[in-house]
Parts: structure tokens; sequence; C-alpha cells
């Protein structure tokens, strides 16, 4: 119980100094989008072909996205992706070390999508991601996207409709 209350302490503080970090970055979308990053908690009714979809409608292809996935334990099989982050992934000092993180943040995306509401694991993940421009919902911390929807948005064909829109207007 005091090593859990513990790590969950020096997890914070890791976001905390990430978030902090983060904020000081000048971030800016770029003209044209060629790689597209996506963390996303499956337990959010999407799929990995919306996804790809999206990529679709914004002239990518399936080889410039990296989608990454949160699972709650990392011996079920996630048929969503094939990159995985669970709480085994965080050290106790709250260091990312699974290899798909580590593998996802080596990249760096002109646009990362933040699909999950509240989530601590994934919020490291993002925070600790490489990109020009970020998208997520209003849920999480603010300085972690720089384009936020509402959570009411969480449906996956009006937050593509609404992200292609400001995508053409942020342009």
């Amino acid at each position: 119980m005091i090593f859990k209350s513990l790590h969950n302490k020096l997890l914070n503080k890791k976001i905390i100094n990430s978030l902090i970090k983060l904020s000081k970055e000048h971030r800016v979308k770029p003209k044209k989008i060629q790689t597209l990053g996506c963390i996303i908690d499956p337990s959010l009714s999407i799929s990995v072909d919306n996804f790809i979809d999206l990529s679709n409608s914004i002239q990518l292809k399936e080889k410039d996205i990296k989608i990454i996935t949160f699972q709650e334990n990392k011996n079920t099989f996630n048929v969503f992706s094939s990159m995985n982050i669970t709480p085994a992934c965080i050290s106790f000092m709250g260091n990312l070390n699974g290899k798909d993180s580590l593998e996802f943040i080596s990249f760096e995306y002109d646009i990362l999508i933040n699909f999950f509401k509240n989530n601590k694991f994934l919020t490291l993940l993002s925070s600790k991601t490489k990109a020009n421009f970020r998208v997520g919902f209003d849920s999480v911390d603010s300085e972690l996207n720089d384009l936020i929807f509402s959570q009411q948005i969480i449906k996956y064909a009006d937050f593509k409709s609404e992200l292609i829109k400001y995508l053409k207007m942020i342009e």
C-alpha cells in the first residue's frame, strides 16, 4: 500500500514535470501533415479502422500512422493495436520502460491525437512524445493539447468531421 502510494506520487511528479517542459515548447501545426501518432484508450467506442480512415481523409498512407493503445493487463490480447502500453510499462520512478512505449516516443509526429479521457499512463506517454501539434479532449490537462475538443464529441464520426474542419481552418 505504501509502495503504491509512493509510486503514484512519483508518477504524478513525472507527469507534472513533463507537462511543464511541454508547455515551454513552441508548437505549430505543420503546413503539410506527413505523420500521425495516435494514443488511444480502447475502452472508448473506437476501432483501429477509424484511425486508418481518418489518416486516409487527410491524405496519409497507413505506413504514416502509428497507434498505441492502453491495456490494463499486459496478459490480455489486444486486437486493437500491435503497440500497447500497460501500467507495467512504467517504472517505479515513473519512467517509461516498455518496448512499445519507447518505440512510440522515438518518432516525431506532425500531429498527435490523444484519444483518451483522464488516464495518467497515457498522459505521461503523450507528454513524452515529440509532436508538432496535439489534439485531444478537455478531460486531460490543457497543457497536453493544442486543439481541445469537448468530451461530448467522443463519437468517432463527430470527432473526425470536427478535426478535419479545424485542421483546414488552422492552415
